[in-house]
C-alpha cells in the first residue's frame, strides 16, 4: 500500500486552523522558542495540563455516552439505530428527562443491573469519576486533600501516568465497543 506524503486541500486547511486553535488556547508547544526565556517552563507546563485535562474530560464523556447506550439498547431494544430512535418522543423524553439527569456513576451502577461489568472496568469507571471531578472542579488539583491528580498512584501529568490512563481506559473502551485494544 502506498502512502501520499502530501496533503488534500481540506487536510491543509484542517492543519493550518489546528495550529491556529493550538495557538489561541495556548497549546502551541511546538513553537515554544517563540516565547520569552523565562515563561517557556511556566508555559509548558500549562499546555501539558490543558492537553491532560481536555483528555481526560473527553474519556469521561466517551464513557458517560457508553453507558447510555447500554441503558438505551436495554430499554429500546437493538433493532432501531440510534438516529432512528431520536426521530421517536419516548426516546427524546427518556433521553432528555432520565439520561440527563443521572450521573455517570449512577448510570454504571443501571448497566451492572443489566449486564456484567468486570470489576476492572467499573473500578476504572470511578477512578475516571473521582479524576475528572478533580480536574474540572480543581484549578490547582495537586492542592486537594482527598482527589489528587493520578491515576492509580501515577500522577496524571506524567508521561507514565497518562499511558496508564490511556491503556485503561482503552480497556474500558473495549468492553462497551468489544473491540480489544490488544
Amino acid at each position: 500500500m502506498v502512502t501520499s506524503n502530501r496533503l488534500t486541500k481540506k487536510q491543509k486547511n484542517l492543519f493550518k486552523e489546528l495550529e491556529g486553535i493550538a495557538e489561541l488556547f495556548g497549546v502551541d508547544y511546538a513553537n515554544i522558542i517563540d516565547y520569552e526565556q523565562a515563561a517557556r517552563t511556566p508555559l509548558l507546563e500549562i499546555m501539558k495540563s490543558k492537553i491532560v485535562r481536555g483528555q481526560v474530560i473527553l474519556w469521561y464523556t466517551l464513557v458517560d455516552e457508553f453507558l447510555n447506550n447500554e441503558i438505551c439498547r436495554y430499554y429500546f431494544g437493538k433493532k432501531r439505530s440510534f438516529p432512528q430512535l431520536w426521530k421517536t418522543k419516548n426516546f427524546k423524553l427518556f433521553n432528555h428527562y432520565i439520561l440527563e439527569e443521572l450521573h455517570p456513576l449512577q448510570k454504571l451502577r443501571l448497566v451492572k443491573a443489566i449486564r456484567s461489568v468486570p470489576k476492572s472496568v467499573a473500578r476504572d469507571i470511578e477512578l475516571l469519576n473521582v479524576l475528572r471531578n478533580a480536574l474540572a472542579h480543581a484549578f490547582f488539583p495537586e492542592n486537594l486533600r482527598k482527589s489528587k491528580p493520578s491515576w492509580k498512584g501515577k500522577n496524571i501529568f506524567s508521561y507514565d501516568g497518562s499511558k496508564s490512563f490511556m491503556d485503561d481506559m482503552n480497556q474500558v473502551s473495549g468492553f462497551f465497543t468489544g473491540i480489544s485494544s490488544e
